[in-house]
C-alpha cells in the first residue's frame, strides 16, 4: 500500500502556527472566564440567558481546533494512508452544528416570550452591605464579555490568514458576533430598567438570529470542504487560482502538450491531481519525476499532487 509522507510546515509557517495555537489557547481561557461572570449574573433576562449560551458555544470552535491539532499532526499509517490532515475540517462541521442547531432553539424560544408578552424582572441584591439594582451587575459583566472577543478575534483572523487556517479565521469572525451580542445584551437589560419589556426579548431574537446565521454559513463551508469542493478561503472569497497556476506552469514545459490540475482542501492544505499529455514518450518517467517534484514544492500549501499521464496522440 502506498502511504503519503508526513506533511512539515516550513519553518516560519510553523512559528506562525505555534503562535495561533497559543492565542486559540488564551481564547479558551478567557471565554471560560466570561462564561462563569455571566453565569454569576445570570437574572431571569432572556438577552442575558442567550448572550451567556452563546458564550457556552463559543468554547467549541477553539477546543474543537485545539484537539483536531493533535489528530493532525499524526503521520499517515495503514489504516489512515491519506493522513488526518481533515481533522480541522470535522471539528469546524461540530462546531458548525451545535451553532446551528442552538441558535434556532434561541431564537424559537425569544419568539415565544414575544408572544405571550413575558415581562421579564431585574431585582436588587445586595453586596458589601449595599444594595442596588442587580442590572448594573449584569451590564458590568456583558462589558466584561465584549473586550476580549474584540481584541483576540482581530488577532485571529490576522493569524489564520498567514496560514490558512480557516477553522481559526471563521472562529475569530465568530469573536465579533460575541462583542456585538455583548452590546445587544446591554441594550436588553437597559430596555428592562427602563420599562420596555419587549426590548429584552427582542435583543434575544437578534443574537439567537446572528448565532443561527453564523452556524448556517459555516455548516456550509464545513460540508464544502468535505465534498472536496474548489478550495477557497472563505465562503464569501473567490475560488483559490493555485490550480490554473499550475496548468500554466505546466504548459509552459517544452515536452508537455497540454495539462490540467484539479485541487481539494484538506484543513489548511491542497492535494490533488495533475493530468499531463506528453508530445513524445522520451524519457517519459524522468520527466514525469521533474513535474511532480516541481508541483509538489511549488507552494507551501501544496500537501501531494499526483501526476498521471493521459495518452499521447501521435497524429496531432
Amino acid at each position: 500500500m502506498k502511504i503519503r509522507k508526513p506533511y512539515r510546515m516550513p519553518p516560519e509557517k510553523q512559528h506562525q502556527l505555534d503562535y495561533l495555537i497559543t492565542l486559540e489557547w488564551w481564547n479558551l481561557g478567557f471565554r471560560a472566564s466570561i462564561v462563569l461572570v455571566l453565569g454569576l449574573v445570570l437574572g431571569s433576562s432572556q438577552a442575558m440567558k442567550a448572550a451567556w449560551i452563546e458564550d457556552i458555544l463559543s468554547l467549541i470552535p477553539p477546543v474543537a481546533f485545539l484537539v483536531a491539532m493533535h489528530f493532525r499532526n499524526r503521520p499517515p499509517n495503514d489504516t489512515f494512508p491519506y493522513g488526518y490532515q481533515r481533522a480541522t475540517v470535522i471539528a469546524f462541521l461540530c462546531a458548525a452544528t451545535a451553532l446551528s442547531l442552538m441558535g434556532s432553539l434561541l431564537l424559537l424560544d425569544s419568539i415565544m416570550k414575544l408572544i405571550s408578552q413575558e415581562h421579564p424582572s431585574v431585582g436588587a441584591t445586595t453586596l458589601f452591605g449595599q444594595t442596588f439594582w442587580m442590572g448594573w451587575l449584569m451590564i458590568g459583566a456583558l462589558v466584561y464579555s465584549v473586550i476580549p472577543p474584540m481584541v483576540i478575534g482581530h488577532l485571529q483572523t490576522k493569524a489564520a490568514v498567514k496560514v490558512h487556517e480557516k477553522t481559526v479565521y471563521v472562529d475569530g469572525k465568530m469573536s465579533k458576533a460575541d462583542w456585538m451580542t455583548g452590546l445587544a445584551a446591554i441594550i436588553g437589560i437597559i430596555g428592562i430598567g427602563a420599562g420596555i419589556w419587549w426590548a429584552d426579548a427582542l435583543a434575544a431574537a437578534l443574537i439567537a438570529i446572528d448565532v443561527t446565521k453564523d452556524g448556517v454559513v459555516n455548516l456550509k463551508e464545513a460540508v464544502g470542504d468535505l465534498l472536496d469542493r474548489r478550495p477557497r478561503f472563505t465562503s464569501k472569497a473567490q475560488p483559490e487560482a493555485l490550480a490554473e497556476i499550475l496548468e500554466a506552469e505546466l504548459k509552459q514545459v517544452d515536452w508537455v502538450a497540454d495539462a490540467a490540475v484539479r485541487l481539494r482542501e484538506e484543513g489548511h492544505v491542497f492535494s490533488g491531481e495533475a493530468f499531463i499529455t506528453p508530445r513524445d514518450s522520451h524519457l517519459l518517467i524522468e520527466r514525469i519525476a521533474s513535474a511532480e517534484a516541481m508541483l509538489n514544492h511549488y507552494d507551501w500549501r501544496i500537501y501531494e499532487v499526483v501526476v498521471s499521464v493521459t495518452p499521447y496522440d501521435s497524429s496531432t
